[in-house]
């Protein structure tokens, strides 16, 4: 790979940049030859004192070594024109070079987009190739190699576009402006020549010293930064042991090396500028006077104005490219030695890749699937194999025993080609596994391993990651019902939401289903275990927030978190006179909390459960409660109305059946009922998108599938409600055809990995390592292998939990290959003995 960014991007698009580079010398310059030409014309018509005309885009250049009786040397005669005329041409011509500029700009940006997006793309499937071919054991230098390319791409800018493109353009204003001089007078040629390696110095200079500042500052600012983080670390020191004079003469010290280190730098810079400044005063003023000069003879001739203009146009223009050159050329700086980093990186990441034959082999129905002396380590788990001998006939069912840790999943992963070999080889009816495409490999040998990486999308989205076709939803349904997804999935659903605009005839078979639920709940005579919404009671199993907004809310305007703070449903409970009361009852949780959780640490999960204020606020609800030991005598101003605040929000948070403080009596529920009837009644128009009430009628399409369907929440204070509740809830689901809906809803809900790479979260609980698991497991079993390899930890499920699922995961291979990784030969059965059973000890196979 070359290691030079500029040669790479001309290999990567070298049509786009000569097109680009053609495009702008071969017709931009003659444009700007034009438009500086046709201002020469129009000033020189412009300033003359008679009335007559003259040539039209005449072209001649004086030659030094050209006898004067010859006159100049005419390159274009140009078209003889009357003042006025010559006036029009000139503006026309103007107005042409401008338009075609124009388009010829957009052209030439499109053509260096395209270059730097091959480039980039190139770049890109480099590396992106290299890693999916890379072995599990250079997984580090993949890491490395995707941090540098970040890196690089980073600072790129518009390197891979502009590289080629900006210093040929300044060579082209560069040549531009030294013939527009010699049009003019030869004699301003060395002049120009002097004044443009003049201010390409200088701006060198600035952007040096520029450069330098920029760095500066930004390591100021992080010592800064440490400085003070430090100091607020020290603070119990300091408080401790009076030392705040140490710490201010410190912390002075450290800012006035800091503001030396700034003020020298801007110093510099400062000093760059001059020169470029000087330039600019000095160089026009030495232009005019050589053009100007006749010499002691006053034989030269008078430089006309509007050839003195059109070199003065082109001087600006060389300058221009000239400064994006050198700007362009402190990109590169900074990009060359990342783009160098990831030169070297990626032919060594290649070379890690396993050799692979010329021509794949075609994947045999069945034979031997056989190890010989096969030594290896999986970085994944820390396992290693070595001197391994084993034969099995496939398809067959194996079981493989061993506790994490003995190689068993290393053995695993050897005979699903996923993990290769560092000794010997692993053949399949005679041909090695690596003669195989990985793609057609990974197709028909699957392994299920301990790693479940989860990808950013829906849950099927998961599921199905890799598989060339989808199941119908029946088969789908019931791979999730043999490895026991299938709880989580319908879960899911019933946390899901309908939009009955999209879907009408599912929104009112929900409402029908309500009605049914309603009836096998009174049918059953446990219709307490479900508290109804009734716009005219007060809710027991919702917070008092919920009771008073009686709806889900849309957006973030009534969040939960924001609730307390909004205007409108301030002005509500002030209007119903709740305010007070509310923020005694908010006063009286942060108490009771404060004291109940006074000797627990912050991760407590107790904490996380029952508190209703994260464990970041608790010094602060400590701190109020110290300070307000009752609700009167607040804090003016600001502060008071803060605390009335946070305190209000908490007891919007509170619930009498979860958290039984006894502040919520039977008439302090009919004025919040009342609160609720006030807040749906005036609220203005602007705010009604924001929530959507409960209507016993009709679908909450902010709110769950499960919420929509009871239309009300399961009664906490009854043992046990929750699961006879779903399970009447399933039954009637089931009834009314509604299951296929619940399992859509579940298998389109989105997955979002977390930070730690294995973990994800769906809608707001984590995903499970057991849920995890079996979804990998899913993968493998959809895309229906002739060989599945089942390497997942079983070590905490008890052998009468493995077998079920084990009898149903055989039933399904019948006639297919099984390999399944097993921590002791109590998940076996006598009844359905495997083919053969392999015990690995100790990095190897010590009985088969």
């Amino acid at each position: 790979m070359d290691r030079d960014p500029i040669v790479f991007t001309w290999r990567s698009a070298p049509r786009a940049h000569a097109a680009a580079i053609g495009l702008t010398l071969g017709l931009g310059g003659p444009l700007a030859l034009l438009a500086l030409v046709c201002l020469r014309d129009l000033v020189g018509v412009l300033v003359q004192d008679s009335a007559g005309g003259g040539a039209f885009l005449r072209i001649a250049a004086t030659l030094p070594w050209r006898p004067a009786t010859e006159g100049p040397l005419v390159l274009l005669a140009g078209w003889p024109l009357a003042a006025a005329d010559l006036v029009r041409a000139a503006f026309l011509g103007l107005a042409v070079a401008a338009v075609a500029s124009a388009g010829l700009g957009w052209a030439v940006a499109r053509l260096c987009f395209i270059a730097q997006t091959r480039t980039v793309a190139r770049l890109n499937a480099r590396i992106t190739e290299a890693i999916l071919k890379a072995p599990p054991s250079a997984r580090d230098e993949a890491r490395a190699l995707a941090q540098a390319l970040g890196e690089m791409l980073g600072r790129l800018d518009t390197l891979f576009g502009l590289g080629l493109l900006v210093p040929a353009m300044a060579l082209g204003a560069i040549l531009l402006a030294l013939v527009l001089a010699g049009l003019a007078a030869p004699r301003l040629v060395p002049t120009v020549a002097v004044g443009l390696l003049a201010a390409g110095l200088a701006r060198a200079l600035i952007l040096r010293r520029a450069r330098h500042r920029s760095a500066l500052r930004t390591r100021v600012s992080a010592t800064a930064e440490r400085a003070l983080a430090d100091l607020i670390r020290r603070m119990p020191a300091v408080r401790a042991h009076g030392a705040a004079a140490f710490e201010r003469a410190r912390l002075a010290a450290k800012g006035k090396a800091a503001r030396d280190a700034l003020e020298s730098s801007e110093s510099a810079l400062a000093y760059a500028r001059a020169p470029s400044m000087a330039l600019g005063i000095l160089l026009p003023a030495i232009v005019v006077a050589v053009a100007l000069w006749r010499g002691r003879d006053g034989v030269s001739p008078a430089v006309a104005p509007g050839a003195l203009l059109a070199a003065g146009g082109g001087f600006a223009l060389a300058v221009v490219a000239l400064a994006v050159a050198l700007r362009l050329g402190r990109v590169y700086a900074d990009v060359g030695p990342h783009f160098r980093t990831v030169a070297l990186a990626l032919p060594l990441l290649e070379g890690r890749s396993p050799p692979r034959p010329a021509h794949n082999a075609v994947f045999p129905e069945g034979g031997d699937l056989v190890a010989r002396e096969v030594g290896a380590y999986d970085p994944a788990t820390g396992e290693r194999l070595a001197a391994v001998d084993v034969i099995l006939p496939m398809p067959g069912h194996v079981a493989i025993l061993g506790e994490r840790g003995s190689g068993a999943r290393a053995l695993a992963a050897v005979l699903a080609g996923q993990l290769e070999p560092t000794a010997g080889a692993v053949t399949y009816a005679g041909i090695e596994l690596r003669g195989f495409s990985a793609e057609e490999r990974a197709r028909r040998i699957a392994l299920a391993g301990a790693e479940a990486i989860l990808i950013e999308g829906t849950l099927r989205q998961n599921i199905l990651y890799g598989a060339g076709s989808e199941p119908s939803a029946e088969d789908l349904v019931a791979t999730l019902s043999m490895i026991g997804l299938d709880a989580f999935v319908y879960a899911r659903g019933l946390e899901g939401t309908v939009d009955p605009v999209a879907e009408p005839d599912v929104a009112r078979a929900v409402v029908a289903a309500r009605r049914a639920v309603r009836a096998a709940l009174a049918a059953d005579k446990v219709g307490r275990l479900v508290e109804p919404f009734d716009p005219a009671r007060y809710n027991h199993q919702a917070t008092v927030g919920e009771n008073i907004l009686f709806g889900e809310a849309v957006g973030p305007a009534f969040a939960p978190e924001r609730i307390a703070a909004h205007p409108y449903l301030r002005a509500v409970l002030e209007a119903e006179d709740l305010t007070r009361s509310l923020t005694e009852i908010g006063l009286q949780v942060a108490r009771s909390l404060v004291e109940i959780f006074a000797d627990l640490p912050d991760d407590h999960p107790l904490f996380d459960a029952f508190s209703l204020f994260p464990a970041s606020e608790r010094g602060f609800f400590e701190d109020l409660v110290g300070r307000q030991p009752e609700a009167k005598g607040w804090r003016r101003g600001g502060p008071g109305q803060r605390d009335r605040k946070r305190l209000i929000g908490l007891a919007l948070r509170y619930s009498e059946t979860k958290h039984r403080f006894g502040l919520v009596d039977p008439a302090f529920e009919e004025r919040l009922v009342a609160a609720r009837q006030s807040f749906a009644k005036l609220m203005p128009a602007s705010l009604r998108a924001h929530v959507e009430f409960y209507d016993p009628g009709t679908l909450t399409a902010a709110a769950s599938l499960e919420e929509n369907i009871l239309f009300g929440r399961i009664n906490g204070e009854e043992a046990g409600a929750e699961a006879r509740v779903r399970a009447l809830v399933r039954r009637v689901l089931a009834d009314e055809g509604l299951e296929p809906t619940v399992y859509r809803l579940g298998l389109d809900s989105r997955v979002e990995p977390g930070l730690g790479g294995g973990g994800a979260s769906l809608g707001e609980n984590a995903i499970g390592s057991r849920e995890r698991i079996a979804i990998d497991l899913a993968r493998c079993l959809v895309r229906r292998p002739d060989i599945a390899v089942i390497a997942i930890a079983l070590e905490d499920r008890k052998a009468e939990e493995i077998q079920p699922r084990l009898t149903a995961l055989r039933g399904s291979f019948a006639g297919r290959g099984l390999i399944v990784c097993l921590p002791d030969a109590a998940a076996l059965s006598d009844d359905a003995p495997f083919d053969a059973v392999l015990r690995v000890e100790r990095n190897t196979v010590v009985a088969a």
